[in-house]
């Protein structure tokens, strides 16, 4: 940008030298060249505008927060891109003959893409962000949805004759969990692409795994006579009481080698101090 509006007031300040100076150093210039100068600075100074354009509009982007802006920066490249366009084909010949005005080409070009990516960068960000937001809203919203699937899948469970009804909460809650894992696996690597979004993904993925552990719940269910029931509740408390027997008896037994290791090492050092205190010849 500063080099096209330091080369415009460099074009102007030329053009006015040569109109009031240039022919009293000169004398009687030839007109002809003198056209051919003035030209190629009017188009010198018509495609370093064009490119002042799209380095105005590529400052826009980072600051453009909706899609609504960032399509009205999109619309404006365009619309110079157009004019640039046809101002080149209009003037390509000229162009094509000049070293100075090939290069400004070749900037435009680089300008122009980088625009292009930095939009279409932009416009990514902006769909992953609405994306996870959207993600961590209706998996935190499914709390509600779980526990009557829950509840009524339980009520079907303790009567036979509505195992059929009780296939359909499974089968409900099946599509409804499938939901569930597709917008946790998008949220899981939208926030791994965008660093932003990672301290947010811990707590989507904690209820991501409270609801698949009541969906594997919901899922085991089937109609059990009470005499079963009690059975099982029975054989968890054994299970249970079995697990923390084991921590428990695990607990002693550590507790004994580590009061074994502290005796060893109080005789070793009690065994080293007698030896220093032996008398020497």
């Amino acid at each position: 940008m500063k080099r096209a509006k330091h080369n415009r007031r460099w074009v102007f300040g030329l053009c006015l030298w040569m109109i009031l100076i240039g022919p009293v150093v000169v004398g009687q210039p030839d007109q002809d060249s003198f056209a051919d100068d003035m030209q190629l600075l009017e188009i010198e100074s018509r495609m370093l505008d064009f490119y002042d354009q799209l380095n105005e509009l590529s400052a826009q982007v980072p600051r453009a927060k909706t899609e609504t802006e960032l399509t009205e920066v999109d619309r404006q490249a365009t619309a110079v891109d157009t004019k640039w366009n046809t101002y080149y084909q209009s003037n390509q010949t000229e162009i094509a003959a000049d070293d100075s005005l090939l290069q400004i080409v070749a900037e435009y070009q680089l300008v122009r893409q980088g625009l292009l990516d930095s939009i279409a960068g932009k416009r990514h960000l902006n769909e992953v962000q609405k994306g996870f937001s959207e993600a961590e809203s209706f998996i935190f919203s499914q709390d509600s949805a779980y526990t009557r699937l829950y509840e009524t899948a339980l009520e079907y469970s303790l009567v036979k004759s509505l195992a059929a009804q009780l296939e359909k909460v499974q089968g409900r809650e099946q599509l409804l969990f499938a939901e569930i894992q597709s917008r946790y696996e998008n949220a899981k690597n939208w926030a791994q692409e965008v660093p932003e979004l990672q301290t947010r993904f811990p707590k989507i993925e904690e209820k991501y795994l409270e609801l698949k552990n009541t969906s594997e719940k919901i899922q085991d269910m089937k109609f059990k006579p009470w005499i079963q029931r009690i059975k099982d509740y029975l054989y968890s408390i054994a299970a249970v009481a079995m697990i923390l027997m084991f921590v428990n008896v695990l607990q002693a037994k550590l507790k004994t080698l580590k009061q074994a290791r502290e005796n060893a090492k109080k005789m070793r050092q009690m065994m080293n101090k007698e030896e220093d205190d032996y008398p020497t010849i």
